[in-house]
């Protein structure tokens, strides 16, 4: 745990100093403060996690949004200016639930400080309510107990500070912070689920934890922000190009005016493959693989100052054995090429789900449990489908919003099939038909997935008491569609009890798709001793390869 952090109740340093206004390069210094106290206190947030399952990741998730954003804002002098790249990037490496909501306050704090030079206690506040009100307007169902409550609390602590007089920056966040703290106190009072956990809610938590980020930079003001901040990222895919020159995997941020994306990507098109180029009229975001690294940065510089270029060298990765890194976190299987009028994207998590929605044609994203993609790595996917109309299958819960976020700015007809679980993507995908009419897909598909019962079996990472189920650390524990249903210390009886629940007499076909740290002969066996209980149940075993769960079984 961070040693200057509120989390263990103790108040952020005194000031050294106090600024009466940010300009743009300040802003981005406190932003970047912010994404350091955010990473240092990331397991610590993981840890708040209602279910008691090892893939708990709010703060991971918090964390990778905004220090990518930080990352990729080019600094410049004009709060405006940053303000505005600040909301553009926030779009991209939004992830995760906690992510995309963190996505749409930094979207709310930069529209506020639109036209604004310099950022100053009036201006915050205004930006403090713009961003909680562009929250709410972002989420369908509102649920209060959440970050939602915590940044309007904060924004109105913040106004009450400064309608004191006149004021600074330092007096304004602390203020932020002061109802920050207190609503975050309060979310267990809100929400039953948290009261029930002994928790109290993780993302709201760590945007309290960002607020004193800002309030330490605005207090202290350091010359530099950490230089040390630094993404927690998944693992990277590994990408197969089947014996060619792997060339140079190249990335970099163009800046300008009046950039046209159609001419960006005819143009990047020629020097390579795996392409993707995604942004808008001032800011446009390419990755490439190319034999010609020289030539793509030569093309770039003809339309634009270049920020950001990484270049790596994809053969030396290769005769070194290690996995080449897309930074784009796509992975590179066989892209759904098909002739057929609609093209699908799947984000799953295991090297057997991978090749089980590859082989039916659909782009596989890599993520999931513990590491869901940014909208930015579903908006390279969706570039990389020659079809201009793309159905989403996120898979997880924690995905959809992403799908979402991505599908609403694309400049393709997307649909989310927004399926909870990768058996549910499986049986969706099992009803496409690639020439049939987009809206068709959509309504069958759903309706594949909803007939679709999802088992799931984990190791608690810690004591609860989550829906009456009274749960130990290290006890197998057993989710019905998302739901905990069960515990014990021997995983086939938890399954047994599952099944039950499932009311697996009335289905017919039952799939084990089994862990990467479970061995085959295991997976048999325990579809062997089902089959003898369920003697007329048609079963199947397959390698899933997702880490996490031990066992994902659909019950259909």
């Amino acid at each position: 745990m961070d040693n200057y952090s509120d989390m263990d109740g103790q108040t952020p340093p005194p000031a050294h100093g106090a600024h009466e206004s940010w300009d743009g390069t300040q802003l981005l210094a406190a932003l970047t403060e912010a994404s350091h106290w955010l990473d240092r206190n990331t397991e610590a947030l993981n840890a708040l996690n209602v279910f008691p399952v090892p893939d708990g990741d709010t703060g991971t998730n918090m964390s990778l949004t905004l220090s990518g954003v930080v990352r990729d804002v080019v600094p410049d002098p004009s709060a405006a200016v940053v303000a505005e790249r600040v909301t553009y990037w926030a779009l991209m490496h939004g992830r995760g639930n906690s992510g995309i909501i963190l996505s749409q306050i930094l979207r709310g704090l930069g529209q506020a400080l639109a036209g604004h030079q310099q950022c100053g206690p009036r201006e915050l506040v205004a930006a403090l309510a713009q961003a909680s009100a562009t929250a709410y307007k972002a989420i369908l169902r509102p649920v209060e107990g959440t970050m939602l409550t915590v940044i309007r609390e904060a924004s109105h602590a913040a106004a009450g500070a400064l309608s004191v007089g006149h004021t600074t920056l330092d007096v304004v966040l602390e203020g932020a912070v002061r109802g920050a703290r207190a609503a975050v106190a309060r979310t267990p009072v809100l929400l039953k689920t948290l009261r029930d956990a002994g928790v109290v809610d993780a993302g709201g938590q760590g945007l309290l934890i960002l607020l004193e980020g800002l309030l330490h930079y605005a207090r202290n003001a350091p010359n530099e922000a950490h230089a040390g901040v630094h993404a927690l990222r998944s693992m990277p895919p590994v990408i197969d190009h089947s014996g060619a020159d792997y060339g140079y995997c190249t990335n970099f941020v163009i800046s300008g005016a009046g950039l046209v994306i159609e001419t960006a990507r005819a143009t990047f098109t020629r020097f390579g493959e795996s392409v993707a180029v995604i942004g808008d009229d001032r800011l446009v975001r390419v990755h490439i693989h190319t034999l010609q690294p020289g030539d793509v940065i030569n093309a770039a510089l003809a339309m634009g100052s270049l920020d950001r270029v990484e270049i790596t060298n994809m053969d030396q990765q290769v005769s070194g054995h290690r996995p080449i890194s897309d930074n784009m976190g796509v992975a590179d299987a066989e892209l759904a090429t098909a002739a057929g009028q609609v093209g699908v994207i799947a984000v799953v998590a295991g090297a057997g789900f991978a090749t089980i929605f590859s082989s039916l044609k659909a782009l596989v994203v890599e993520g999931g449990p513990g590491a869901p993609p940014s909208a930015g790595d579903l908006l390279a996917a969706i570039e990389r489908l020659p079809q201009q109309q793309i159905i989403l299958l996120p898979n997880n819960p924690d995905v959809a919003a992403a799908a979402r976020l991505a599908s609403e700015h694309s400049d393709r007809s997307i649909r989310v099939v927004e399926t909870t679980s990768v058996p549910q993507g499986i049986a969706a995908l099992l009803r496409f038909v690639p020439d049939a009419p987009f809206e068709q897909n959509m309504t069958t598909m759903l309706q594949a997935a909803r007939e679709v019962r999802t088992l799931e079996i984990t190791v608690a990472v810690r004591d609860a008491l989550v829906d009456g189920v009274a749960v130990q650390a290290g006890q197998s524990i057993g989710l019905l569609d998302g739901r905990l249903r069960a515990a014990g210390t021997e995983e086939p009886a938890l399954i047994f009890e599952l099944l039950a629940y499932a009311a697996i007499e009335q289905a017919t076909l039952l799939t084990i798709y089994y862990g990467n740290t479970v061995e085959q002969t295991a997976a048999q066996t325990l579809a062997i001793q089902i089959g003898m209980r369920y003697n007329e149940l048609e079963i199947e075993v397959h390698e899933g390869g997702q880490p996490l769960y031990n066992y994902i079984i659909s019950v259909e």
